[in-house]
């Protein structure tokens, strides 16, 4: 199977330590842990933390030809401060994958046939972004698009969310992205199966994927809602535990396996993530063989 990641790479900045990471990348690295040829398609700068990037993710595994080099803006970075143990972010403007370009020569990318494009909310701050992720979608015929909506604060707009919900086939968001989207694109505050229902109805998707943190998913299909509760873990931290999460259930689901049962297997992947420090931590021999990976 092979998935193509679109939107930012970027290094939190933890008392002036870069950590790498970025929903589209830590996807893509777990896609490629479960046995995927996953690709990013994204920019860093021409600067050292762009060239760690580009070493960094080689040695995940995942694919880096789609990478470009910006020469006028920097690497992405995130400032994190800790305020009594709790995370306060600063998404810094103006940074590489802000700029992601359509290439003139897209050979590279018509090369290969994609089963999976995945996307987010957050690279497309930018118009440059934002237009390359839809010449993307007119172009190339995936089966299926995966929407993670992902909010960052002060980094969307209704207008970016409006453009976005008809472009995908899969749509993954948490209970309070589901109450924001709620109030942003209806008015008030619905319950999350007529939340599922309207955002069906009025955009498109063919699966609604809502997590619930520990407690585990909900999943809407067909017109029906439904819960797949977690198994409960010790967290070290949650970090990377829902891009995880996509990533089983894009694959699992992609094989064959329903939208509820590859629900269930995103559950024990994204658990497994939140007990282990780090988005992306070597999966141990137990969650290899439940994910049924070689």
């Amino acid at each position: 199977m092979k998935i193509l990641s679109f939107g930012e790479i970027l290094f939190d900045l933890i008392e002036e330590a870069p950590y790498l990471g970025g929903a589209p990348l830590n996807f893509a690295a777990h896609a490629a842990r479960c046995g995927a040829e996953a690709y990013i398609f994204s920019a860093v700068g021409k600067d050292d933390l762009g060239q760690q990037a580009l070493e960094q993710i080689a040695e995940l595994g995942v694919q880096t030809t789609l990478i470009q080099t910006d020469e006028k803006h920097p690497t992405g970075t995130v400032q994190v401060t800790l305020e009594k143990g709790q995370p306060d972010y600063t998404i810094l403007p103006e940074v590489a994958y802000d700029y992601i370009q359509f290439p003139e020569n897209a050979e590279d990318i018509w090369s290969i046939t994609y089963d999976v494009l995945y996307f987010g909310t957050l690279a497309q701050r930018n118009q440059t972004s934002r237009e390359t992720v839809r010449h993307l979608i007119e172009q190339q015929p995936f089966t299926h698009i995966f929407y993670d909506v992902n909010l960052r604060k002060e980094s969307y707009t209704p207008e970016i969310i409006r453009e976005s919900l008809p472009l995908c086939t899969i749509l993954k968001l948490n209970e309070d992205e589901a109450k924001a989207l709620s109030g942003l694109l209806y008015g008030q505050e619905l319950e999350l199966e007529v939340f599922a229902e309207k955002i069906t109805r009025d955009y498109g998707p063919q699966v609604i994927l809502i997590t619930a943190g520990a407690q585990g998913c909900f999943v809407y299909e067909q017109g029906q809602l439904s819960f797949s509760p977690a198994e409960p873990v010790t967290v070290s931290d949650a970090i990377g535990a829902g891009d995880a999460f996509s990533a089983a259930f894009v694959l699992k689901y992609l094989t064959g396996e329903t939208a509820a049962n590859a629900a269930i297997l995103a559950n024990k992947l994204g658990g497994y993530v939140a007990s282990q420090r780090g988005p992306i931590p070597t999966y141990s021999a137990e969650i290899r063989k439940t994910l049924g990976i070689e």
